[in-house]
């Protein structure tokens, strides 16, 4: 009897088991879920990001940018005997009467009009979503032209909003920027309001400019063999090869190889830019709006005077509209930046995410800047005290800090930030690189947390993380200043008997 009532008892339980634990699945899947999506999510890229085409509205058209291989290989080929009178003549005026009509040709179909506005057939190619793929759990891409006016762009994306919260049916969306994208929606902000936003996230933005953009339109530039070593170590990262070619970069740098290739291209520089900035260079990036919004605010009066009143001194071309429109983003935009991100964080969430690990671009004096390799992490973070990337924060700055702000390689201090608490820090992540699993699923917890989230918010999410190549992955930043090996100290050893011998022969 009673093994009876046991087997019974047990097939009961079996029962149960089979009809509830699909349901314990469920809730357990439920439970493990860090965000409800209840709007759309809408991604703006960054500069250079959508491919212009020569014809925009034929598809067979050649790429204008970046420009087709075929075109850049003819030009080269044609180019050929003027590099090498050059080389035998050292006739820099003949060779840019020669070479530089080849580099317009080539470049002729992504310039702009001289009043900043498209005067050929050039375009992107895009088109919406259909309406019926587009649902509050919907992940959407924004496409624009990043030469054209950032007023101009923010119209566009408002009117991709009310198209796509028509199609999902909701009131609100979220906006993720990257790069040049968040002088878009800074711009947006400031021109038609936060209405229809739940969350800004802006992803290692322009908003407040990058160095070398303003110094590229102010005429400075030059070669510096350990920024080009330390560029050249950067872009390796995430390189299959990366650990040879460091190797391969430092023996360059170690031989003079570098020093003599930068001596030859500041040379090429000094006898060159003047014409290649007058009749290339600043015709193809002082024409676009894009460049002249990402330039830091203490350059813009400089680069407005290099431009209009140095590169185009004698040049009769009206460029009055262009000069109206940089005027009229000043006026109406960048004179407003922290207000509106201030009015931002009044009215939605908002986030920043920012990046540094790296030297800023080696074309120019401030390479030594702590970046992405693109924009400074003073700027993309909105406002942190940094130290160069080679170097770290002294003690007398760090005396009196709070320590819950300063990252763990004493390389940044987030209390400076506009919204120090809002802001986190990506160490070793380059510009350029996107679609990292576990930060795609950290932007949507945050755009979806039910209020303001902040670096104390999630114990997964602290204000300082790192990028771990390898797995492809963010974790907690644990830095650890690494620990020279017997090796390296023979090697350095070497170097500076190296150093010092070359040194003893070069004079």
């Amino acid at each position: 009897m009673k093994k009876g009532i046991f087997a019974k008892l047990i097939a009961v339980l079996m029962c149960l088991a089979i009809v509830f634990t699909p349901l314990l699945s469920v809730y357990a899947q439920d439970s493990q879920t860090k965000y409800e999506q209840d709007c759309p999510y809408i991604y703006v890229h960054g500069f250079m990001a959508s491919t212009i085409y020569c014809d925009a509205s034929d598809p067979d058209s050649d790429c204008a940018w970046p420009p087709a291989t075929d075109k850049i290989l003819d030009a080269v080929k044609e180019a050929l005997p003027s590099i090498a009178k050059l080389l035998i003549d050292g006739n820099y005026d003949k060779f840019c009467d020669s070479f530089l009509p080849l580099a317009n040709d080539v470049l002729s179909d992504v310039m702009l009009g001289p009043d900043g506005e498209i005067n050929n057939k050039s375009g992107i190619r895009w088109e919406y979503p259909e309406k019926e793929s587009i649902t509050a759990q919907s992940s959407v891409s924004f496409r624009y032209d990043w030469r054209l006016d950032p007023c101009e762009i923010a119209e566009q994306l408002d009117e991709f909003i009310d198209y796509v919260l028509e199609a999902s049916g909701c009131d609100k969306v979220v906006l993720e920027a990257h790069s040049l994208g968040g002088v878009v929606i800074n711009t947006y902000s400031k021109l038609y309001g936060n209405d229809k936003v739940k969350t800004y996230i802006f992803n290692t933005t322009a908003v407040y400019g990058e160095t070398y953009t303003g110094e590229l339109l102010t005429g400075q530039l030059r070669l510096d063999p350990d920024a080009l070593l330390h560029y050249l170590d950067s872009v390796m990262d995430y390189n299959e090869k990366e650990k040879l070619l460091d190797g391969l970069f430092k023996l360059l740098k170690d031989f003079g190889i570098m020093d003599l290739a930068c001596k030859l291209g500041n040379s090429l520089l000094e006898n060159l830019f003047e014409r290649v900035a007058t009749d290339t260079a600043v015709p193809l990036f002082g024409g676009w709006l894009t460049i002249w919004a990402m330039i830091p605010d203490d350059k813009i009066d400089a680069a407005e005077d290099y431009v209009f009143n140095h590169v185009y001194k004698n040049d009769p071309t009206d460029r009055s509209g262009l000069k109206e429109k940089i005027d009229n983003y000043n006026e109406k935009v960048r004179k407003h930046k922290t207000e509106t991100l201030e009015k931002i964080n009044e009215e939605c969430s908002l986030y920043i995410l920012t990046r540094h690990g790296y030297s800023s671009l080696f074309l120019t004096p401030s390479w030594r800047l702590l970046s992405d390799t693109v924009i400074d992490t003073k700027y993309s973070s909105f406002g942190a005290t940094c130290a160069d990337f080679d170097s770290v924060l002294s003690q007398d700055y760090l005396a009196g800090k709070n320590e819950k702000y300063i990252s763990p390689d004493k390389k940044v201090d987030a209390s400076t930030c506009l919204f120090p608490d809002q802001t986190w820090f990506v160490r070793d992540l380059l510009h350029a690189e996107e679609g990292v699993d576990d930060i795609e699923e950290m932007y949507k917890v945050l755009a979806y947390y039910d209020g303001q989230a902040t670096v104390d918010t999630f114990e997964e999410y602290p204000q300082f993380l790192h990028y771990v190549e390898e797995t492809d992955s963010i974790e907690k930043d644990s830095y650890v200043e690494p620990v020279k090996t017997f090796f390296d100290k023979i090697k350095d050893f070497i170097n500076k008997i190296f150093a010092f011998i070359t040194g003893i022969f070069s004079k």
